[in-house]
């Protein structure tokens, strides 16, 4: 079971959500969990990721800085769908007799397979077998497999074939988490039917963006009697039909191969040649790959929990989605909903720095070194941006973003989110510490380092010797443009430090390239004194009555808003966001969250302080924010509280705990779980260039494991109620801490649970 998502009966209510619970994807394409044979109610849903149209954004009053243009990531043509007729007669679940379903995502091997015994109306039975899957050997690549038997007689089948571009982006103007209209995006260049082939090349009206896509189909089995072609301006299939007796199958093979489209690109020969050598290469090639490709995955990140079946499934499932959605090129990254739904117009946001990015610098680092390669490669629209809000120098990076320019237009909860320059900067700090990879400061970090520092020193301002910065926004939504928001003044007193000690470790060990890159951004050394003068005399907020730090300077001067009697959730669906802001009332962990990021600087007493007075004023209207509450919770012994929104965690999207699992996955809080379960539960923490663990067991489990690539090593940390054992399985030994017990780590290591 924890292997897989199974689906045991067709239900109709559940039909759009399951639409995201069964979407795979490889990081560049992504396809929504759709049946084969379509649905009248579905949201269905094919994604490029970086691949959108521009629209303008319209306001009452526009004011300098605001973003002119909109970026949002489109739904491009559709391979998934099919019509099959049996006897004249169309198969559709909503309508005959489901006798027998089943539809399972398989997470150790990428592949969805849905069975079904089906009646019609006119008494034919029929088997239909489907399968799917994203390739990960060819990124452009789909593979769908058909075998359809009848089992009580002889029956005519009509396979159609379609490639639809038609489509259109699902819309929902009451709710500011996806797009408010939707409308045609693009204009038809070419449109062929083939031999047994189908192409369709198509182009933005706005951005210009061009994609093409070619399907080809092989039939493996059955008595083919005819095709028949049919093509509109927008769309085209195919028919086969086939004549089959009782217990013969007809099997069908359709790989779809996508690629992006440019100037002088010869895109229908490029795919033509894609398909057929994917076409003579065969379904099997590319999912043995696949499945290997997922070995290798697992291998270095699995998880093991014994005493909950349902919690381990959801850990992984998260962990699947989150590897499927990712960009691994460099020029894309992960949205806030993957590549599994529309919300959010399909924006990047802060989420991959602060959540995501963790998660695959301690399993795949690889993908960790592209996606800060992505801020890099965004970092002159930054440095055009920090210009636009006023700022002589630096960097200001998009709160919104798909093309790297902000498209956040309400900016109180958006631009006003300076933080995420400082979350950015601390990622690469993150990065460096677990793999010392040095080629990434030299050829990217240091750069962006420098000119997101820079940007500080154009936003805050020395009072009385102290470092403040004024009218922000820290994480939490439901409080905006204050004076010294803790998060953020904290995240940056460390951003600036590590900015100082990336400056001198180039100009000592990289000479050569440290000059070029200072000339190159003129950077003066007068420059990085001020950096070291606002890191070392940064204020933090601190109220002397309650003993505990202030999210802000004026947050705690709030009336206090009563939660126990508040029953409209999520608040900012029932209020004015002026409301909200005159409250003491978090949307999500904010001063919690810079506790957990940088908990080695905080005394426990103090984080147990602060977790008493903001966890009772805390909504966890945003999905980032339980995982943090459980970390946070662990981290002070709270084991069962920790437990508790740990749970809360892991199953957000499977349980559709938000409701809104019908628009996308939510991305940075499945990898809250397993930074809940690794930061959480088993106490990780990496500082002062050593890593540390303080392992707990919660009461429902008997025993869990995860694994951690630190250095270049493997490390497996296995706990039970007994015993903690550490194995080194990759890799030289290495030095870890037990409860701050030095250990040199050489094969394993066991130790009684205390």
């Amino acid at each position: 079971m924890n292997w897989n998502i199974l689906e045991k009966n067709y239900n109709k209510d559940d039909y759009i959500k399951n639409e995201t619970i069964f979407a795979l994807a490889n990081g560049f394409l992504g396809i929504r969990g759709s049946f084969d044979e379509g649905n009248i109610i579905g949201h269905d849903g094919t994604y490029i990721n970086g691949f959108y149209e521009l629209n303008d954004i319209k306001y009452g009053e526009k004011f300098k800085g605001y973003p002119s243009q909109g970026q949002t990531m489109v739904n491009v043509a559709n391979t998934k769908r099919v019509n099959i007729f049996f006897d004249d007669e169309k198969f559709d679940l909503n309508t005959g007799e489901i006798i027998e379903y089943e539809r399972n995502l398989d997470m150790r091997e990428g592949i969805l397979k849905r069975e079904i015994k089906w009646r019609s109306s006119q008494g034919k039975i029929i088997r239909l077998i489907f399968e799917r899957f994203v390739s990960f050997k060819e990124k452009g690549l789909i593979f769908y497999k058909y075998n359809i038997i009848p089992l009580n007689g002889s029956v005519k089948v009509s396979f159609e074939s379609i490639l639809d571009g038609g489509i259109r982006n699902y819309s929902n103007p009451e709710d500011p988490r996806v797009a408010s209209t939707s409308e045609t995006v693009f204009e038809t260049i070419e449109n062929k039917t083939l031999y047994d082939d189908l192409y369709i090349y198509q182009r933005t009206k706005r951005s210009k963006k061009e994609y093409g896509v070619y399907l080809k189909h092989r039939i493996l089995k059955g008595d083919l009697t005819r095709k028949r072609y049919f093509s509109k301006d927008d769309s085209s299939s195919i028919i086969f039909d086939f004549n089959l007796r009782r217990n013969e199958s007809a099997s069908i093979i359709r790989n779809a191969y996508y690629s992006l489209g440019g100037l002088n690109f010869k895109l229908f020969e490029y795919l033509k040649e894609k398909s057929e050598e994917a076409y003579e290469n065969g379904y099997d090639y590319y999912l043995d790959y696949q499945k290997k490709y997922y070995s290798d995955f697992w291998n270095n990140c699995n998880v093991e929990i014994e005493g909950d079946d349902k919690l381990l499934q959801g850990i992984r499932f998260n962990m699947f989605h989150i590897l499927n959605s990712t960009g691994k090129d460099g020029i894309t990254n992960i949205a806030a909903k993957g590549l599994t739904g529309e919300g959010y117009e399909g924006h990047y946001f802060w989420d991959t720095e602060t959540y995501i990015l963790p998660f695959f610098i301690y399993t795949n680092p690889e993908i960790a070194k592209k996606l800060i390669e992505f801020r890099y490669n965004t970092l002159d629209k930054a440095k055009e941006r920090a210009l636009q809000m006023n700022h002589k120098k630096g960097a200001l990076y998009p709160w919104r973003t798909i093309n790297g320019y902000e498209c956040s237009s309400y900016f109180p909860a958006g631009t006003a989110q300076y933080h995420i320059n400082c979350d950015i900067a601390i990622s690469i700090k993150r990065y460096f510490e677990s793999t010392n990879d040095e080629d990434l400061l030299v050829k990217f970090g240091a750069e962006i380092l420098f000119e997101t520092s820079r940007l500080w020193m154009n936003t805050g301002f020395f009072i009385d010797g102290e470092f403040r910065i004024n009218g922000v926004t820290g994480p939490d939504e439901y409080t905006a443009i204050v004076n010294n928001n803790y998060y953020t003044n904290i995240m940056v007193s460390e951003s600036l430090k590590f900015s100082v000690y990336v400056y001198n470790f180039l100009k000592k060990n990289y000479n050569k390239e440290f000059i070029k890159l200072i000339n190159k951004i003129d950077l003066m050394e007068e420059e990085v004194e001020e950096w070291i003068n606002a890191s070392e005399n940064m204020f933090l907020p601190y109220d002397k009555k309650l003993q505990i730090n202030a999210q802000d300077d004026s947050f705690l001067s709030k009336p206090v808003w009563d939660l126990e009697k508040e029953k409209n959730f999520p608040l900012l669906l029932h209020y004015h966001p002026l409301v909200l802001y005159r409250y003491q009332v978090c949307k999500q962990a904010d001063l919690i969250l810079a506790e957990v990021l940088l908990n080695y600087k905080f005394d426990k007493k103090q984080i147990k302080k602060d977790y008493d007075y903001y966890e009772k004023i805390t909504t966890h209207d945003s999905s980032l924010s339980t995982c943090i509450f459980s970390i946070a919770a662990n981290y002070i012994g709270y084991l069962e509280k920790a437990y508790n929104y740990f749970m809360m965690t892991v199953r957000t999207d499977l349980d559709n705990h938000h409701g809104n699992t019908k628009d996308g996955i939510h991305a940075a809080n499945m990898a809250g779980t397993w930074l809940g379960l690794t930061m959480g539960f088993g106490g990780m923490k990496v500082y002062n260039d050593n890593i540390y663990f303080e392992p707990k067991v919660p009461k429902a489990w008997k025993k869990y494991s995860f694994k951690i690539l630190y250095k270049s090593r493997r490390i497996k940390v296995e706990v039970d109620k007994q015993y903690i054992k550490y194995s080194l399985e990759k890799g030289d030994p290495v030095n870890i801490y037990h409860f701050n017990k030095h250990i040199l780590l050489q094969s394993s290591y066991k130790l009684k649970n205390r």
